[in-house]
């Protein structure tokens, strides 16, 4: 499927392929967690507007005028959820968002750099499988297993 405005998609697994938007609502719209890269699923559709629910995470209420500004793509249905520590080295990713854990444990990996969107690459892993080493935003980071698990990702081809 191409990219069709929000407003006009289907229900389902949807993942935002562009936002048309000047670079201010970009901006507004990446803080409140709607990306280049996040999935979305309209939860609810009325005369004036819609409520998504991004990342399985946050819930977010769209008029129609920005819905229309947000090209998304249908996702396949049978694309299973992966996490960081199901990734091998050499493989290349985009993560697509954190788990649910806790809040402040959460805050910690964005803090790192580890938000949604970022791309990286997996390094190394350690023998047992703990830490994986990931290279991203120019620097190298490892992680534990429980860490890893906490990341929701897409790999690239």
């Amino acid at each position: 499927m191409c990219a069709v405005s929000l407003d006009e998609a289907p229900d389902g697994a949807l993942g935002v392929r562009a936002i048309e938007a000047p670079p201010e609502e970009q901006l507004r719209l990446s803080d409140l967690g709607l990306h280049v890269g996040c999935r979305l699923r309209v939860v609810q559709r009325s005369g004036a507007g819609l409520l998504v629910s991004i990342n399985e995470d946050a819930r977010l209420t769209l008029d129609l005028d920005t819905a229309r500004r947000v090209k998304v793509r249908l996702l396949e249905p049978e694309m299973p959820a992966l996490t960081l520590s199901d990734l091998v080295p050499g493989d290349r990713a985009r993560i697509l968002g954190l788990g649910h854990g806790a809040a402040g444990y959460r805050q910690r990996l964005m803090s790192m750099g580890l938000t949604p969107g970022v791309e990286f690459a997996i390094t190394r892993v350690a023998p047992l499988g703990d830490p994986v080493e990931i290279s991203l935003r120019g620097f190298a980071m490892s992680l534990r297993k429980a860490e890893a698990a906490l990341l929701s990702v897409e790999k690239l081809q």
